[in-house]
């Protein structure tokens, strides 16, 4: 009888054992198979951060349709050179931290006068960029320049690491001299048919700046025309940025309106580029679009007054008129003689853009020295003129010449002296001479 009993109560305890281990067992399955589906569901989500679809392009016109037919593809598409000029990336991480410089960008001017111009720019070391893919050496098929020293920082990763995500298209770009008029805008055009070749809204697109520059009274050039700009100095803050695409501009001397391209008609989107400008600081560019001759407005560009530069804080320049104010005087009292001419006469430096585009916009001939200020003629209606002023001994370049010819406006070279009263009277018959031509 009581072995009897005992047997029960070993049956029974080891009935509990049994499904005390059962369970246990299955809160353990069950733990285990919500943990891969939780790491399962994890990898398919980073996988679909690397998914993307290779941009639809648009190949209409000069150059775009040569960056169409030359791309070199790499990295699974993931990185595509266009005709050895500039790069598209997708799913690529940036890692500032390995961008090392001495400044952040965006200082005062006036807090970093006379420092050192190689402060103005990072190195970048190994582990900047990452991509989704196995490197190999194709180092050979980067551009030259910039690109080619960033992209030799770069390494490869598996899945996205945790990391702040860009989702809008983004262009970087390295500027060179960012408080020249001549410079930024030949970069904001670069960066504009960048957007019309990747068919990309302007403005829903960002702009990283790759360079550490001060900030400068051109940079709200960038803000108007596209989105809004980062510089990367700035993003110090975050170890690890991940981009969903991501362009790589070509330096500004690769652009298709700088004077080493020696066009005279104009690229593709250059009329688009000039009326987004315009439209983005609300001038009325169509109102007068016909040549008055009975109110003719002249418009003298003078130098008097110089923006500091941070490497050349006193401004110095050997182009400035002998006996400017005299010269000017004179001109004024020529003129006023004419009722259907309404000359006058102004500096750009310290008006807002906004005030330099509507001033230039309603000049029908255009006259000054020159220098970067004569890129202004760019953002003239058709038709009108422009006339360079050339002192001894007569050697500028043909920069202005090259613009005017791509906006169909009629140039003209204007050989002065250095005494002033002949300098008077030569500038006054080379206008009108063109009021001449325009007006006969």
């Amino acid at each position: 009888m009581l072995l009897n009993r005992r047997c029960r109560q070993y049956l029974f305890y080891t009935i509990f054992i049994i499904l005390c281990w059962y369970w246990f067992l299955n809160i353990q399955i069950t733990s285990i198979n919500l943990s891969f589906k939780i790491t399962n569901k994890t990898i398919l989500q980073n996988k679909s951060l690397l998914l993307f679809n290779e941009p639809t392009l648009n190949c209409s016109g000069d150059p775009l349709e040569q960056w169409c037919q030359n791309q070199i593809k790499l990295c699974n598409s993931s990185l595509i050179v266009y005709n050895k000029l500039f790069i598209i990336t997708h799913s690529i991480i940036l890692q500032p931290e390995f961008a090392q410089g001495k400044r952040l960008g965006g200082e005062n001017i006036q807090d970093v006068l006379n420092q050192p111009e190689e402060n103005e720019y990072f190195h970048f070391q190994k582990e900047f960029i990452k991509l989704p893919c196995d490197i190999q050496e194709f180092h050979d098929r980067i551009p030259d320049g910039h690109l080619s020293n960033i992209f030799s920082s770069i390494s490869s990763y598996r899945l996205p690491q945790k990391a702040h995500t860009i989702y809008e298209t983004t262009i970087a770009v390295n500027r060179q001299d960012y408080v020249n008029f001549y410079h930024t805008i030949t970069d904001v055009y670069t960066v504009y048919l960048l957007c019309c070749f990747f068919q990309r809204n302007p403005k829903s697109v960002r702009i990283l700046f790759l360079d550490a520059h001060p900030k400068g009274n051109l940079d709200i050039l960038w803000s108007q025309m596209f989105h809004s700009y980062t510089r990367l100095g700035h993003l110090k803050n975050l170890s690890s940025i991940f981009y969903h695409e991501l362009i790589w501009s070509q330096p500004q001397s690769k652009s298709e309106i700088d004077i080493t391209k020696y066009r005279r008609i104009a690229p593709s989107f250059f009329f688009e580029f000039r009326q987004h400008i315009l439209k983005q600081f609300n001038i009325n560019y169509k109102i007068n679009e016909k040549l008055n001759c009975q109110s003719l407005n002249l418009f003298f560009l003078v130098r008097h007054n110089y923006v500091a530069h941070p490497r050349n804080p006193s401004g110095k320049t050997t182009r400035q008129l002998l006996n400017e104010k005299q010269i000017l005087d004179d001109l004024k009292i020529k003129f006023s003689k004419y009722s259907n001419i309404n000359f006058k006469i102004n500096h750009f430096e310290g008006l807002a853009i906004k005030e330099q585009l509507n001033t230039i916009i309603q000049t029908d001939i255009f006259i000054g020295m020159h220098g970067a200020g004569l890129t202004h003629v760019l953002f003239m209606k058709a038709n009108r003129t422009l006339i360079e002023l050339i002192p001894p001994p007569g050697n500028a370049g043909m920069h202005y010449d090259l613009m005017a010819s791509i906006n169909n406006i009629n140039y003209y070279r204007c050989l002065i002296t250095t005494e002033s009263t002949m300098t008077t009277q030569r500038i006054f018959d080379c206008i009108n001479r063109k009021i001449s031509q325009m007006c006969p």
